[in-house]
């Protein structure tokens, strides 16, 4: 007997058909850059809405739902004194950030006994993005490479070509670490050797994409997620909550932070870095000096990307903000002010008080610590806070996190 319409649409089907999809989708996205990731997520979320659990959840938010909806609102707001005049950053915060925080909501509908299923499509795609990056690494980018010269129409003769290549790879590692690292949990938790054994070789293949397409980030990121992770397993819930707060205080009290190391340090200091990172402090003191122009409410969303200024720095010359101040922190001070900074960081920390009515088993927090940890580490010494492709990879990574969580 065929099942009925009804069936075949339920919340706990679509989750999973939906998730199957996203999986081939990330398979091809991720190694891609990842920038299509915001899509894929949005469209998961859309194809498995679990409707009555937002109506449900919605008919009596929580305090940090309403902080969430605030946060999202004041920084809406923010656009009509921006000088940046370009709606589509605001709309996509706006507009994609809820269903953001509908995947994990969707995917935990998926039923038990299906669970097997939506793992084996994960732990496939996983396997898919570490064969095809890690051939990418240790070619030098060569698929890369050839795309933008054979399909993208690249001039053989540009001297940016190899930039161009690592930011590709670069951006697509992150999302390909979060999951790896979700995988390599799950697999060693089982305690079956062949498994274990696939365990050690994603941890391998993992360090290898983090320290490879000329950035550091990512290799702060894996270090730090991995600490993060070993603590969970001691502590899941205590750790979780201290992550949490601890990354609202740094967004709190980041322009004092940065001010005072900024000071510490000294030029100095800066002429003995690489360039990229002298780089950076130039950036971080010029986004200081704008924050200090409108410390309440700030520029305005978007307004990084017209703020900026030119300079010479060793002979070459460079914008004192590309885009973003490449911090969390300095990004959401320069551009809502005090009060955004405020509402996030309130958000937050509502959030790890949530936890304290949750207990969590040590393999999922371990999960979730280490995707938020990776993503955590970039948003404050790489991508801009507002981009919302790694916002997507966040909510995929949480929503892989929750399907491979332990049986109850």
């Amino acid at each position: 007997m065929k099942p009925a319409l009804h069936v075949l649409a339920s919340e706990q089907n679509r989750a999973l058909w939906a998730w199957l999809g996203t999986m081939l989708l990330c398979i091809f996205m991720i190694p891609a850059g990842g920038l299509g990731l915001a899509a894929a997520a949005g469209l998961f979320a859309l194809a498995a809405l679990p409707l009555h659990t937002l109506v449900t959840h919605l008919r009596k938010p929580e305090l940090v739902t309403l902080l969430a909806i605030a946060t999202i609102a004041w920084s809406a707001i923010s656009y009509t004194w921006s000088a940046y005049r370009d709606p589509d950053e605001v709309l996509k915060l706006a507009l994609l950030t809820p269903f953001f925080i509908l995947v994990p909501v969707a995917a935990a509908q998926i039923r038990p006994a299906d669970l097997t299923l939506a793992r084996a499509a994960f732990l496939m795609c996983v396997a898919s993005i570490l064969s095809l990056m890690a051939i990418e690494a240790i070619t030098g980018g060569d698929l890369t490479r050839s795309y933008k010269l054979d399909v993208e129409g690249y001039d053989p003769a540009r001297t940016d070509i190899n930039i161009r290549v690592d930011l590709v790879l670069s951006r697509g590692a992150t999302p390909a670490i979060m999951l790896a690292g979700i995988a390599a949990i799950l697999l060693w938790s089982h305690r079956i050797r062949t498994l274990q054994v696939m365990a050690a070789l994603a941890a391998i293949l993992t360090v290898l994409l983090a320290l490879a397409f000329s950035v550091q980030a990512n290799a702060a990121a894996l270090a730090a997620a991995v600490i993060v992770a070993a603590c969970c397993c001691k502590w899941p819930m205590a750790t979780l909550r201290l992550v949490l707060a601890g990354f609202a205080v740094l967004i709190l009290t980041g322009p004092l932070l940065f001010a005072g190391l900024l000071t510490i340090m000294g030029p100095e200091f800066g002429q003995a870095l690489p360039m990229s990172w002298e780089w950076r402090l130039e950036i971080w003191n010029f986004a200081l000096e704008k924050i200090a122009q409108a410390p309440l409410a700030g520029h305005g969303i978007g307004a990084s990307r017209v703020l900026g200024e030119t300079t010479s720095l060793r002979g070459h010359s460079i914008s004192l903000l590309p885009l973003h101040a490449h911090n969390a922190s300095l990004t959401v001070w320069l551009e809502t002010g005090l009060i955004g900074a405020g509402l996030l960081s309130a958000t937050l920390i509502a959030l790890a008080a949530t936890l304290r009515r949750i207990a969590l088993a040590p393999r999922l927090a371990m999960m979730l610590g280490f995707a938020i940890t990776v993503w955590a580490v970039n948003v404050f010494f790489s991508y801009g806070i507002w981009q919302e492709w790694h916002h997507g990879a966040l909510a995929l990574a949480i929503a892989a996190a929750f399907i491979s969580r332990p049986a109850p």
